[in-house]
């Protein structure tokens, strides 16, 4: 039994060190596009920058015209903001966190 909680503790760490963002809410409206997503931190600063968003497949990037990072226990909470667009197919977010590339989907 002991051995299955040492497993399941070095687990969940493994999950929580390859954390990604994760989409919490998307719209259109008021004439821009706001994103919101949250991720988990490792301490109190969370970095984003270059941050594009990726309407569709044809590849076009529209760079953010906002981004506004809180962080609270541990979890960091983003948001981006764009400029209004109409047509939107699978989209994605490409952006730096603390420096590293990353992406993620948009949630729908």
């Amino acid at each position: 039994m002991r051995k299955f909680l040492m497993m399941m503790a070095f687990a969940m760490a493994a999950i929580a060190a390859y954390a990604k963002p994760h989409c919490q809410s998307f719209n259109n409206y008021d004439d821009k596009v706001t994103i919101v997503f949250a991720d988990e931190s490792e301490g109190d600063t969370y970095n984003v920058s270059d941050v594009k968003l990726i309407p569709s497949c044809n590849g076009k990037e529209y760079d953010a015209t906002s981004v506004s990072v809180s962080v609270d226990n541990g979890r960091a909470t983003v948001t981006l903001t764009f400029d209004h667009l109409t047509k939107f197919s699978n989209p994605k977010v490409e952006l730096k966190i603390n420096g590293k590339q990353t992406r993620f989907k948009v949630c729908q």
